[in-house]
């Protein structure tokens, strides 16, 4: 039988049994007897709880065990709640020790809000929400111990420490909430809504709870204190569910709820060290000098971490820009790189009306160089070409080599007119053929480049592809001619050898 199915049929019967036992039971064994139930309920949710973080992923078992925690804490709070029932059959306005443990469930709450360690950064604002959420309860505390001794009415201290608790328990479900509200991942979420949904329950119910036993006689008040458990157990017998299916926080959400909840926690501090002003002006200051430090040094991590990420990302930026306009084999611009240098090399000759060149360089034979060596080797062959054009290309100023396209290359030339840029080439060529890499299939029996030149005189304008077009055909040309040279045509005038 799935779970659940049977949970709802053990809790319906503890419940009922509680509503029966503040209905008929005497007055000597009633409080006890409301408390044991309690105890029924807490553990039989404690045990789901247990049963829930076996099943849940990794990463967010510690989430559910700081749940559990909390749990252990009210169970804790309640034991001793009884035993103090059984010593006094008519109950006291506040028991010492289980305010200490209510306490404790609620530091365990907050620190399952505020637990975030997926990276090193959220680990180290974790731990200083975990200090602050540490010294929130433990001044919550010191500030409830100097009420219960201060002597004053019964009646007063109680309803003083009920609104304490009621702030606490205020405090507790908006810091859960904003944490589900900002979570980014269903499991993330499906936690935090079980967590904002008991942490509301646990303010409601007691609140309603404490109101009734201070304004009346009756015990049935007491049915309400099991019922925040009952609910946490039946969300928690529910372990595929994601409620609130479609809701997904946006960019902006996720942001602002990050950024409020260190907030929250640094003011819940500050609200408390005022209120020791009076009473412990060290204590005080020392919790408002906690609050800011821990506000300081939080926001120190997180900008330190967003600026490596920022320098991170910046530098990724680059490397993907460079990847996107630069061959991998050769280290030459790419096609794409190209046609971007291009674009601007072209548009700034024809702006200044100065001469512009492109040159179409190709391997002769290469096919047949990779069918005799291998494709290693003719890696390594282009590797050498390009080395040679891009130093040939560095000597010239406005002289730009790129890789075209398997084994072509495309040579950029500004303000060079048709006979110097011819000679550029040339030496290019010659270079080349001066590395003597061993071609036995070629006619000169080593690597050898053709290429062919078109020219945009200076003072003229034409159209960046159409000059490409022509440099093209008089590689083609070159070709044809015998390879290891150099053809050269003006705009879409026939190529001639040079």
């Amino acid at each position: 039988m799935r779970v659940q199915s049977w949970t709802p049929r053990i809790y319906a019967p503890l419940l009922l049994g509680h509503l029966g036992v503040l209905l008929f039971v005497g007055e000597r064994w009633i409080l006890a007897s409301s408390y044991a139930l309690v105890l029924a309920i807490l553990v039989f949710t404690v045990l789901l709880c247990c049963r829930r973080l076996q099943l849940s992923i990794s990463h967010n078992r510690p989430l559910w065990a700081l749940l559990l925690g909390a749990l252990l804490a009210q169970l804790a709070a309640f034991a001793l709640l009884l035993v103090d029932a059984l010593h006094h059959p008519q109950g006291t306005l506040v028991a010492f020790d289980p305010t200490f443990y209510f306490c404790l469930g609620s530091f365990w709450l907050i620190a399952a809000a505020a637990y975030n360690p997926l990276t090193p950064m959220r680990r180290w604002t974790t731990a200083i929400d975990g200090v602050l959420a540490c010294a929130i309860v433990a001044l919550f505390y010191l500030t409830l111990r100097r009420l219960l001794g201060s002597g004053e009415p019964a009646q007063a201290t109680g309803r003083y420490v009920m609104w304490m608790f009621d702030g606490m328990g205020l405090f507790v479900a908006l810091f859960a909430t904003l944490r589900f509200v900002g979570a980014r991942r269903a499991e993330e979420r499906r936690f935090h809504f079980v967590l904002a949904a008991f942490a509301l329950a646990e303010m409601v119910l007691p609140a309603i709870h404490n109101r009734f036993i201070l304004a009346s006689e009756s015990w049935l008040p007491e049915w309400l204190l099991g019922w925040p458990f009952v609910m946490l157990g039946l969300l928690l017998s529910r372990r595929r569910t994601v409620w609130l299916r479609g809701y997904r926080p946006t960019r902006r959400t996720r942001q602002v709820a990050a950024s409020i909840a260190p907030l929250m926690l640094s003011l819940a501090l500050c609200l408390l060290g005022f209120a020791q002003l009076g009473a412990d002006r060290p204590l005080a200051m020392g919790a408002l000098i906690l609050a800011v430090a821990a506000y300081g040094v939080r926001t120190t991590v997180l900008l330190g971490y967003h600026q490596a990420v920022e320098d991170e990302l910046r530098s990724l930026r680059r490397d993907l820009h460079h990847k996107s306009v630069r061959d991998e084999l050769t280290g030459l611009l790419n096609r794409a790189g190209f046609r971007r240098v291009l674009r601007r090399a072209w548009q700034e000759a024809a702006r200044v009306r100065q001469a512009f060149g492109i040159a179409v360089v190709d391997v002769d034979n290469f096919k047949s160089f990779n069918d005799t060596y291998g494709h290693l080797a003719g890696d390594d062959c282009l590797s050498l070409v390009a080395h040679t054009l891009r130093q040939e290309a560095g000597l010239q100023p406005g002289v730009v080599a790129a890789r075209y396209g398997g084994e072509e290359f495309v040579i950029l030339l500004s303000d060079l007119d048709m006979d110097r840029a011819e000679a550029v080439v040339q030496r290019l060529r010659q270079r080349v053929e001066a590395l003597q890499v061993r071609h036995i299939n070629a006619a000169h029996g080593v690597v050898t480049i053709s290429a062919g030149l078109a020219v945009m005189p200076a003072g003229t304008s034409l159209a960046s592809e159409k000059l490409l077009r022509a440099a093209d055909e008089a590689l083609f040309a070159a070709k044809r001619g015998g390879r290891n040279q150099v053809c050269r045509a003006v705009a879409t005038e026939p190529a001639v050898k040079a």
